[in-house]
């Protein structure tokens, strides 16, 4: 599916079931867990940052920490225990370290995506290599998915970077590419497996295709794919949109002083969430598919709040700042206040 027309820039509703949806959440603070001890050094067992990224039917989260050393981990929680995901330097040619790691997006498998920066390495020259790295830039930015216990590249063809978002049942992933810089270089893209081979199983590949809406990225898309919300930025700064069978259009939330928006998932019941930016300073948001007011989503004694998942329970986690750090959150529907 490609994004071929921007349209007026416009509040959406999705036309999906008609239901009422009025909702509260109590956003709890979560911290990955990590050894005190080498080779992480957290201290008080505890990461020293934590962003929670994305959540599955079963409520297992990812997400990335930062540990006592200022690197950054990637990290499945699985109940309440936490278990680490480092990309491995073999993938780039460098055996015996990790790799600074984001896991991303999680599907009912439990197979995920993210992304791991790698290091500057001036003798690769293929762009299309995992170790692509000539100089410190956006460059070194690379996708991967983790399957069954290994790791593969995920890369669009002749471009450097990739930032995998979202898998979704099927295997498909949805993102962004981009090749030294984040900006005018970035493209919404999707990644699908041919034929339907696992590449688990030895043997299939991801095909990909790019957006044409500059400057953007996808975020999540249902089942299918027939619905796709992202980011994209224009001259005036940073908005989302959604694409409904074919049809691109902006989202920002409704209020005059809103000055960025920015879409991060949707789940199957056509909720999505996200982030903006108001006078008030950065929040989180809810919205759903009966084109209510978007719910905002603060936590409590924090700040800079950015709603990044939502699983088809309509359970949410995020992102939040407590001063300087930030700390992940997972926020579920309250009980009774859906009808």
């Amino acid at each position: 599916m490609r994004m071929r027309t921007i349209l007026a820039i416009v509040v959406v509703s999705l036309c999906l079931a008609g239901r009422g949806w009025a909702q509260s959440f109590d956003p709890r603070q979560i911290d990955a867990t990590c050894s005190a001890a080498a080779p992480t050094f957290c201290p008080n067992g505890l990461a020293v940052q934590t962003s929670a990224n994305g959540i599955n039917p079963d409520g297992d989260i990812v997400g990335s920490f930062v540990d006592g050393l200022n690197f950054q981990h990637g990290f499945v929680r699985k109940g309440l225990q936490y278990f680490p995901i480092d990309v491995p330097g073999e993938l780039v040619g460098r055996k015996g370290i990790v790799l600074p790691t984001s896991a991303n997006g999680i599907n009912p498998a439990g197979e995920i995506v993210g992304n791991y920066t790698a290091p500057v390495n001036a003798s690769e020259t293929d762009i299309d290599s995992p170790a692509y790295c000539p100089a410190k830039s956006a460059a070194c930015t690379k996708g991967f998915l983790f399957s069954h216990g290994r790791f593969y590249p995920v890369h669009f063809k002749g471009h450097a970077g990739a930032i995998p978002q979202r898998i979704l049942p099927n295997g498909d992933v949805y993102g962004c590419l981009h090749d030294f810089d984040t900006g005018l270089s970035m493209f919404g893209a999707i990644w699908t497996r041919w034929d339907g081979l696992s590449l688990a199983a030895g043997g299939g590949e991801l095909a990909a295709e790019n957006d044409s809406v500059p400057m953007s990225m996808n975020n999540g898309a249902t089942p299918g794919g027939n619905i796709i919300v992202g980011l994209w930025n224009d001259m005036v700064g940073r908005h989302g949109f959604i694409v409904q069978d074919g049809v691109f259009r902006s989202y920002d939330v409704p209020s005059p002083t809103v000055t960025l928006t920015a879409i991060w998932d949707l789940n199957p019941r056509g909720q999505f969430v996200g982030t903006y930016v108001d006078a008030t300073g950065r929040h989180g948001f809810v919205q759903n598919p009966d084109g209510s007011d978007p719910i905002q989503l603060d936590v409590t004694g924090g700040t800079n709040a950015i709603a990044s998942g939502i699983n088809p329970e309509g359970v949410v986690v995020g992102t939040f700042m407590i001063g300087k750090l930030s700390h992940g959150f997972v926020a579920v529907p309250l009980a009774g206040n859906q009808h």
